[in-house]
């Protein structure tokens, strides 16, 4: 099962998650705007609602269940729309709407979600109109079919990460060791029909991303 959140962020087309197979919509306050937009009907929408126009909150009063949550509280409304969706029995979250805006504090917020829930087994992923972002770690084998031209990052979160391959990028690697903050792995670059990803250990940011 994978839940759907939209947040306030930068817009997203539809086509990046309509071929998804979606099961619950939670929209983070302004993020209602956007699914208006996208017509994408909410069954759960939650906030302080400083973000987001009053007549159209009131339309989807009663199609959607209604969650206020006061201004001052020690979570944002994304990290309380993935709390809601992980007891709802969601192991499998795709976030909108999480990157862009003015503040990048909040894009960096929503990027470090990423992390803490994959710790809990939660698989979360960031997509935007230019980026998939998510969480690879220990034992990782992942390919990447029709992504010729596609831009590839790996930030390291851990101190380091261990045995990275990349096969098929312009730049590969053969089992190399990355430390945290190195940049080494910014903007590679796949150049064959099929990529690959290898890591051993240690935990990254993984960006696939297009201009």
């Amino acid at each position: 099962m994978v839940a759907l959140i939209i947040a306030n962020g930068d817009d997203v087309d539809k086509t990046s998650f309509e071929n998804m197979s979606i099961d619950y919509v939670i929209c983070a306050d302004g993020g209602l705007e956007k699914a208006e937009k996208l017509q994408v009907v909410p069954d759960l929408i939650l906030g302080d609602f400083d973000s987001v126009h009053g007549d159209v909150l009131e339309k989807y009063k009663k199609s959607s269940e209604i969650m206020k949550y006061p201004a001052e509280k020690d979570f944002t409304d994304m990290e309380l729309s993935i709390e809601i969706a992980v007891k709802k029995g969601f192991r499998d979250i795709v976030l909108v709407g999480a990157t862009g805006g003015p503040r990048l504090d909040h894009s960096l917020a929503n990027m470090m979600l990423l992390e803490k829930y994959y710790k809990f087994g939660i698989n979360i992923i960031i997509i935007d109109n230019n980026n998939k972002i998510q969480v690879i770690s220990d034992n990782c084998n992942m390919l990447l079919e029709n992504k010729r031209e596609t831009f590839v990052s790996l930030i390291p979160l851990t101190e380091e990460i261990n045995g990275l391959t990349l096969e098929g990028f312009k730049y590969p690697l053969d089992r190399v060791v990355v430390k945290r903050g190195s940049t080494l792995c910014v903007s590679n670059e796949i150049i064959s029909d099929k990529g690959r990803i290898i890591l051993e250990r240690g935990t990254a940011l993984l960006f696939i991303s297009r201009d």
